[in-house]
């Protein structure tokens, strides 16, 4: 009897030894279960941080709700901008990435057409668009933020700043400039002993049939107007005192005959596409006709010929590889 109640109280004794054991074991998992589901939050509070957003004004005045750290941006313009600030955009225009200059650094930027599909810019599922025309606003803004940079707000530097403002780069734009800005110096010190400081520098350009243009200090006035700082003709002179800012003149259409009145010491053609070179177009004319061979620029053989890419793109890079040629030109390197 004795010995059957020492083997009940035996087995009641290893019932609850097992049973506290189960318990530990179900505390120790919960504790690996809780563990296990704490990496599955972590996420949850990054994604909340990448889109948190700022109000932004553009420099049309609309306040825009953009994200602080934009990571899917796609423009319809400053692809250029964006690229000396280290930012790729998903999509561009075909005519913004219709140039050789940018080479490898535009790989992968999906063409959006031109002028660009909406299709397309929906199919990026962008975070935020630049655009360039504030008649793209409506449309665009329907598929993500839109800030809006007009094409002629300012100048090359302004644009960059405002491009960069708006992505949170402006530490990187300010460096770019003050690169720029040493590069041009030093180019200054190397033409120096070629073009004099009162001698005469016009920048011409055809193209077609019918057009030639006389260029001011934008687009490629930038580089030896304001870059090398060379002297303009009077004409671009009185111009440029006119619109300081760059808001309304950027070139003078003329007729060939007006070149012996613009003509410098020193004659910069560009030359826009292969039809104005061609019999009949508005090179071969102005180069055929006794008006230029008379000039002396071209007398003393003080013309310089550049091409469109990437002298005609009015961007930073584009200014910076034109401001690297332009130092070889007039150096004679």
């Amino acid at each position: 009897m004795e010995e059957n109640t020492v083997k009940k109280k035996a087995i009641i004794v290893r019932c609850m030894i097992v049973t506290m054991l189960l318990l530990v074991l179900a505390a120790c998992n919960g504790k690996e279960a809780n563990i296990a589901e704490t990496p599955t939050k972590q996420p949850e509070k990054e994604e909340e941080a990448s889109t948190t957003t700022r109000i932004y004004t553009d420099v049309t005045g609309r306040e825009v709700e953009i994200p602080t750290n934009p990571e899917r941006v796609v423009t319809t313009q400053y692809l250029d901008a964006m690229l000396a600030l280290g930012v790729k955009p998903l999509g561009a225009p075909s005519h913004v990435l219709d140039n050789q200059y940018l080479g490898e650094l535009q790989e992968g930027v999906v063409d959006l057409g031109s002028p660009f599909s909406v299709e397309k810019v929906l199919e990026l599922a962008p975070d935020l668009i630049i655009a360039a025309d504030p008649e793209e606003v409506e449309q665009l803004s329907k598929i993500a933020p839109t800030v809006v940079i007009p094409w002629m707000y300012g100048d090359v530097f302004t644009q960059l700043k405002e491009v960069a403002s708006i992505l949170g780069k402006e530490q990187e734009a300010d460096e770019w400039i003050a690169k720029l800005d040493e590069k041009a110096a030093q180019g200054r010190e190397k033409i120096a002993d070629k073009i004099g400081q009162d001698e005469i520098v016009s920048i011409f350009m055809t193209y077609g049939k019918d057009n030639l243009r006389l260029y001011g200090a934008r687009n490629i006035g930038q580089i030896f107007y304001r870059s090398l700082q060379l002297t303009p003709p009077t004409f671009i002179q009185e111009k440029l005192a006119d619109d300081p800012n760059f808001e309304e003149f950027v070139f003078e259409d003329i007729s060939m005959e007006k070149l012996p009145e613009y003509a410098g010491d020193k004659i910069i053609m560009l030359a826009y596409g292969e039809e104005t070179k061609e019999e009949g177009g508005m090179l071969a004319q102005i180069e055929q006709s006794s008006l230029w061979k008379n000039l002396d620029a071209v007398k003393n053989g003080n013309v310089y010929y550049i091409g469109e890419d990437p002298w005609f793109t009015y961007a930073p890079i584009a200014i910076e590889k034109s401001l690297d040629e332009a130092i070889k030109l007039l150096s004679g390197d």
